[in-house]
């Protein structure tokens, strides 16, 4: 855990540091027009759990995990367009938005990843949970690694009389 003392620090790094800061890297881009099978495709080979979808350059929905587990779950086939599946008009932030924002946005809306667009709404990449950590580990090693495992925890006899 984070010492006390630390949390002024790690607000005002979390204040100063912009999303075009952190190291984005790239999702696979499909058309809405593409089917779910191929966002699947793509999801795997790239190690990934999300897709943009963009028309004519621009940014126009995001496909997760969780999208596809709806499909599946709905019995929807895998020939599916992506157009009727994706999350349209995903919230997004931009490369001069705070770390604090983004991390915000994506406590207040429930995601785990947000698309980051420039100012056309071209995709530039994703900020997601595993990024937003490896900048906690980046300056703040110590706290990081040094957590307890969570069965540590959790007290495992009652205590008192």
């Amino acid at each position: 855990m984070v010492d006390s003392a630390d949390q002024p620090e790690l607000r005002s790094i979390l204040l100063s540091t912009t999303v075009g800061e952190l190291v984005l890297s790239t999702r696979p881009t499909l058309q809405p027009d593409d089917t779910v099978a191929a966002a699947a495709d793509e999801m795997r080979n790239a190690s990934h759990g999300c897709s943009l979808i963009c028309e004519h350059g621009r940014l126009v929905g995001i496909f997760t995990e969780r999208d596809l587990l709806g499909v599946l779950g709905s019995g929807r086939g895998l020939d599916t367009a992506l157009r009727d599946v994706m999350t349209s008009d995903p919230k997004t932030v931009s490369t001069q938005d705070t770390l604090f924002n983004a991390i915000r946005w994506m406590d207040q809306g429930g995601y785990r990843r947000l698309p980051v667009v420039d100012a056309s709404q071209q995709p530039v990449g994703i900020v997601d949970v595993k990024t937003v950590s490896h900048f906690l580990v980046e300056h703040y090693p110590a706290a990081v690694y040094n957590q307890a495992a969570h069965a540590q925890l959790i007290a495992r006899h009652r205590e008192g009389a």
